[in-house]
């Protein structure tokens, strides 16, 4: 078991190792692993158990899931490693924890991928005490995935105690059989809050599967809503309209699709509902679906996985305590892939975890050592709400200082009264330097009605729109030259259709194609991968004018389509200099097979034929005689 490091060092760190003390300072961390490095192997429970802390109050309770592959022994039918759901049980009452659906991820062992996913439960503080079992479902049949699980108990007073759990709803449940209706198992329940609390929520994880003909309840929007006391107090659907903008991209499978409250990759956020003032000391909750019949009764196979828990907490700690949650941006933290890196505006998390409305606070905020800056934010936050903060640019400060610190004071121009909150560091990457003088070369797809689906347009620090190429025809090169001033800029490709410029999954659509060139010698200083959804930004400083000897080009490879079902690719290759190339493809174990030769090219496309090889991930490596190597997976369904 990790131990004790104080909460400001554990953001810069990581834990200390050993034995774990009776007393301990707020913000110091136990951690308790659960699994390290399982192999998910098969479909069903992985049961364990664990030692918890026998006691003690602590302000955060988190869960940490980290999901990675392993190579499965050739031959092996099922390890395709797709989007499945898994959850983590208290046993035995199997009270769910957390719910995360699996990536596709065929590509993470080749490329090197992991992901941390980071699940509240301090909810369940005084459920993950002492030794207890525990239970991960992995419902799904193709395997591949390693899982770590781990609890890190942050140690202090937290905003409202949990007071005690319970369900209220549980079950995997048919929608659209007339045989085995959904109300039935959501009719009323009579709930009792615990005894002396002062907040009563429920919370709900539910995710909508199977895809009957007209494919609910996976990809069909559906609403609910929510009575207590025969009040209706809520009301919603259940939906995930955002997947395209998914931050684990690009994914091997049809990560883009929008879908019944959850994305491929992604953790299943639960729904809260206050019910305090409309439940009183006792009385009955009903959650209603949106009436559905399937129109064919042998083959419906929707159902909504669904476990609604009733969450006693007592009344708030604190009556003045503003929050620092996450920082957006700048930071290397994967979850905010698509926000990163930048060399402007600051983006935080900012929450109110006292019991008066928070209306006004003072962040302060600097990159590496430069000067801190500060930035008055007013607003209406109340108990437990959130909001994003943006701060106000700094440029300057970006290069070569890849740390930011933030930290949160004077709450309603008074005292903070919990300082272990405020404080926020992250480490962060630089964003690329470009050349003042571009040519951007787009080559639209196809759509469906004639009218394209791509666009592009560059802001600078403050917003305004310097450059775009919007209203484009389909199937058209358009060719820009844009001249850029010293600053920060923001490059935002956009796809209406929401499935990049190329996706597998729609070859009607077609390939299109976005470079940026250097103006003069046409050679490629970079380009966009296609398999980016909804958007892609890119973030780059304009430090100075560059001649054409002075601009860095980058060596660049596309290869499309990628998955290719007919094992048929197209390399598109741009180099920095005219040079022999080496292609070699191996196998995931290295074996080699598939080898040829590119006599001094450097913008070239070649059709690379691997029609003969089975199903299956395999590496190309383009190794040129003047140092230049690069490396792409190559994806055979």
């Amino acid at each position: 078991m990790l131990k004790k490091l104080l909460f400001f060092l554990l953001l810069a760190a990581g834990t200390l190792a050993g034995a774990p003390r009776a007393l301990a300072a707020p913000g110091d961390t136990t951690r308790v692993t659960i699994f390290n490095r399982r192999a998910l192997s098969h479909y069903g429970n992985y049961d364990t158990t664990a030692v918890f802390p026998n006691a003690g109050r602590y302000r955060k309770i988190l869960m940490h899931y980290v999901l990675g592959r392993y190579a499965c022994p050739p031959g092996t039918q099922y390890c395709g490693s797709w989007d499945y759901t898994t959850r983590v049980l208290l046993m035995p009452d199997t009270l769910e924890l957390g719910r995360v659906i699996t990536p596709y991820a065929t590509d993470w062992l080749s490329r090197g991928i992991t992901h941390d996913y980071v699940l509240d439960v301090t909810d369940y503080a005084n459920q993950l005490r002492k030794t207890q079992s525990l239970r991960f479902i992995y419902d799904g049949y193709s395997y591949g995935f390693t899982l770590t699980l781990y609890v890190e108990y942050i140690e202090g007073v937290p905003p409202h105690d949990a007071m005690a759990v319970s369900k209220v709803y549980n079950g995997t449940f048919a929608y659209g059989k007339t045989a085995d209706p959904i109300e039935s198992h959501l009719s009323a329940k009579t709930v009792q809050p615990a005894v002396g609390s002062g907040r009563t929520a429920l919370k709900s994880f539910i995710t909508g599967h199977g895809s009957d003909p007209a494919n609910c309840a996976e990809f069909c929007p559906k609403q609910y809503s929510l009575s207590v006391n025969g009040t209706q107090v809520a009301s919603d659907y259940l939906w995930r309209d955002n997947c395209g903008l998914n931050q684990i991209y690009p994914q091997t499978g049809t990560w883009l699709y929008d879908r019944s409250n959850w994305c491929p990759g992604n953790m299943v956020a639960p729904l809260y509902h206050n019910i305090t003032s409309t439940l009183g000391q006792t009385g009955t909750v009903d959650f209603n679906m949106q009436p559905y019949t399937a129109a064919n009764q042998t083959n419906a196979s929707a159902v909504w996985i669904w476990q609604t828990q009733l969450i006693s907490y007592s009344a708030p700690n604190y009556t003045t305590d503003a929050a620092l949650d996450e920082i957006i941006a700048p930071t290397n933290n994967s979850d905010y892939a698509r926000e990163n890196p930048i060399c402007d505006a600051p983006r935080v998390k900012l929450r109110n975890t006292g019991s008066a409305a928070l209306t006004s606070a003072t962040i302060m905020y600097r990159v590496g050592t430069s000067p801190w800056r500060t930035y008055q934010w007013t607003g209406n936050l109340a108990f437990l709400a959130q909001t994003e903060v943006k701060l106000p640019p700094v440029p300057a400060d970006f290069t070569g200082q890849p740390v930011f610190k933030v930290y949160v004071t004077a709450p309603n121009a008074g005292t903070d009264q919990n300082h272990y909150n405020d404080t926020l560091r992250a480490r962060f990457n630089s964003v690329p330097v470009l050349p003042s003088a571009m040519k951007i070369v787009m080559v639209t797809n196809n759509d469906y009605n004639g009218v394209s689906e791509n666009s592009w347009t560059i802001t600078d620090q403050a917003g305004a729109v310097v450059a775009s190429r919007t209203g484009a025809a389909t199937t058209t090169t358009y060719t820009d030259n844009v001249t850029l001033a010293p600053g920060c800029y923001t490059f935002t490709v956009a796809d209406t259709g929401c499935d990049g410029f190329a996706w597998w999954a729609n070859p009607n659509a077609g390939a299109g194609t976005l470079r940026f060139l250097n103006p003069t010698t046409n050679v490629v200083i970079t380009n966009i991968n296609g398999d980016f959804g909804c958007e892609y930004k890119l973030r780059f400083n304009v430090a100075q004018v560059l001649g054409t000897t002075t601009a860095q080009a980058l060596a660049v490879l596309d290869v499309f389509p990628n998955p290719s079902e007919n094992g048929q690719f197209t390399l598109d290759l741009n180099l920095p200099t005219r040079q022999d190339v080496q292609l070699t493809v191996r196998t995931v174990t290295g074996q080699l097979v598939h080898s040829a030769a590119l006599s001094q090219v450097q913008a070239t496309t070649k059709v690379l034929d691997l029609h003969r090889l089975t199903s299956g991930v395999y590496l190309l490596e383009c190794k040129g005689s003047a140092g230049t190597s690069l490396v792409r997976r190559l994806l055979i369904p």
